[in-house]
């Protein structure tokens, strides 16, 4: 009797560990912005909310950066880097309806006319050459900061 106990308790434990994980909540995300006021009155900010965004490039790889549009509003999208020389660009900017424009360089000038969610993508210029591996940071600077 005790061996079929351990056996069918052996058998539920490994499908109980095995389900996949159903849980579709995306995880609380804390405000990173450092200016909270220009927070709150931005039109645009990262989709995790504030207006700068750090990320770690790999060589190779585009990263893909969510903007949530709020209100429609003239913005310039920086990337900044240790180093002036660092290989990276905008590649793309895609609105909600699917539309992409680009390739930019290290700052994008954009009036977002819509709202809803947009993305770009950073990566290397293939025409450069050198490849890039390090930190950088986006940054939001609406027209409200200016």
């Amino acid at each position: 009797m005790s061996r079929l106990f351990v056996i069918t308790s052996f058998i539920f434990l490994t499908f109980v560990a095995c389900q996949p994980n159903t849980s579709h909540q995306r995880p609380a995300v804390k405000d990173k912005s450092q200016d909270t006021e220009l927070h709150r009155q931005s039109g645009i900010t990262f989709l995790e909310g504030g207006l700068t965004h750090k990320m770690e490039k790999k060589s190779g790889i585009t990263d893909t950066i969510f903007i949530s549009v709020h209100k429609p509003d003239s913005t310039h999208i920086i990337l900044e880097s240790p180093t002036n020389t660092a290989n990276i660009r905008i590649g793309q900017l895609f609105s909600p309806n699917g539309s992409a424009d680009g390739p930019f360089g290290k700052v994008l000038e954009y009036r977002f006319k819509d709202t809803g969610q947009y993305y770009i993508t950073v990566s290397e210029n293939l025409m450069v050459g050198d490849h890039y591996n390090g930190a950088y940071q986006v940054r939001i600077v609406n027209s409200l900061s200016k």
